[in-house]
């Protein structure tokens, strides 16, 4: 049940990261964009650690949220560039 627990929470964190890098992607310069979404994967770090600190994976919630924050760093940059991108071609 944990690891059920485990693999919709990681799909969801790709979710937010693929919403909110797609939302950056629409701020005026890049290094805005860039800030943006180190801010947004900084909450998502912090919002996992918090959270499999009381889902049963504390001795696991420093990997994980470390995962978690450059998971979203990469998901979130390439869904804000590519949301630059087709926004420029428009």
């Amino acid at each position: 049940m944990q690891y059920e627990y485990l693999f919709w929470s990681m799909a969801a964190m790709v979710a937010a990261a693929l919403v909110g890098g797609s939302l950056c992607g629409r701020l005026g310069s890049v290094k805005h964009v860039l800030l943006g979404v180190a801010a947004l994967a900084a909450a998502v770090g912090v919002a996992v650690f918090l959270l499999s600190r009381h889902g049963g994976f504390s001795e696991l919630s420093a990997m994980l949220s470390i995962a978690a924050f450059m998971f979203s760093l990469v998901i979130g940059a390439a869904a804000s560039l590519l949301t630059r991108r087709i926004l420029q071609r428009r």
